[in-house]
């Protein structure tokens, strides 16, 4: 591609990206706030473009405040107007053009691929009526909407000299820890959205004892949650030992990186315990989301820039 049509494509992959972090964290605040349904019919909210607060006010038996309802609809116009446009604009620039490589030819189709069935979900989380696993689900392809447009960002920057080779295994781990980043993740909106957010008041412990009383649906689904994170942790311990055995040969900015996965780990088991004692305050819930993403985000660029021997 021509140097100009190279840089514009890199410039708007690098917005999408932005929007779509954005859109993941609204969506947390949205599930926190509980006004997932505010706009209880889709696309439209109430069956108006935009709710304004003489309009939503004049509506009879609305038990959500206007900030509730602007809230989802923000939500919904940052899909509509500004991720989903901006996606197909890069996928038809990406294919425009015969000299586009075909890595990124085929991460353009991904994105196509992933925007329409995240639509869809969207469509149907409020059909639905935002019930647990429509959301998680939603969020699961939100992730790997991610994914796949932080890898064309990657792509684009091309920057070949951080490439470094490791063991099939190893790669395997960081492949591992990725998946049940998507998977805790999804899991932490279904306990949310199923109301067991605080089944187990207390942490490490379930209540009085480690383990829950399994009888409880509740106290179940949300140490499944736990038990996402163990196994998370348990894969990124393998992945990073095996990569410190290497580190002297890691090139400099993916030490950066390397070294940024545990101390955001740190962060985000310290935020988790501080959700469950501070009784899930909003704010706090939506950095827990976003730190989520940015431990995804790291993983992501080390499987990028690490290849098998």
């Amino acid at each position: 591609m021509k140097n100009y049509y190279h840089t514009a494509i890199n410039y708007l992959s690098i917005f999408l990206l932005i929007t779509i972090f954005l859109q993941i964290i609204l969506g947390a605040w949205v599930r926190l706030t509980g006004s997932g349904m505010s706009c209880p019919d889709w696309p439209l909210c109430y069956g108006m473009f935009f709710p304004t607060y003489t309009k939503i006010s004049a509506i009879e038996g609305i038990n959500y405040t206007y900030f509730q309802v602007f809230l989802e609809w923000i939500h919904r116009a940052n899909a509509a107007f500004i991720v989903g446009p901006l996606a197909l604009i890069i996928f038809f620039m990406i294919n425009f053009r015969k000299d586009t490589s075909k890595d990124l030819k085929k991460l353009s189709i991904y994105l196509f691929i992933l925007l329409s069935i995240q639509g869809l979900l969207g469509g149907l989380t409020v059909i639905k009526s935002n019930i647990p696993w429509s959301v998680a689900i939603h969020l699961s392809c939100a992730f790997l909407l991610f994914f796949v447009v932080l890898n064309m960002c990657l792509e684009l920057i091309n920057k070949k000299e951080l490439v470094f080779k490791i063991s099939p295994i190893t790669r395997t781990f960081i492949l591992l820890s990725g998946l049940f980043t998507i998977i805790t993740a999804s899991a932490g909106a279904f306990t949310s959205k199923y109301g067991a957010s605080l089944a187990c008041a207390n942490w490490p412990n379930c209540n009085d004892n480690f383990f829950p009383d399994f009888s409880d649906m509740f106290e179940s689904i949300h140490f499944f949650h736990r038990t996402l994170v163990a196994i998370l942790l348990f894969f990124l311990l393998i992945f990073f030992i095996k990569i410190l055995f290497s580190y002297k040969k890691l090139p400099r900015n993916l030490k950066y990186i390397f070294f940024g996965i545990p101390t955001v780990v740190f962060f985000q088991i310290a935020v988790g315990a501080s959700l469950i004692y501070l009784k899930i305050p909003i704010w706090l819930g939506i950095f827990h989301q976003a730190t989520g993403l940015l431990l995804f985000s790291l993983i992501s660029i080390m499987f990028f820039y690490t290849k098998t021997k």
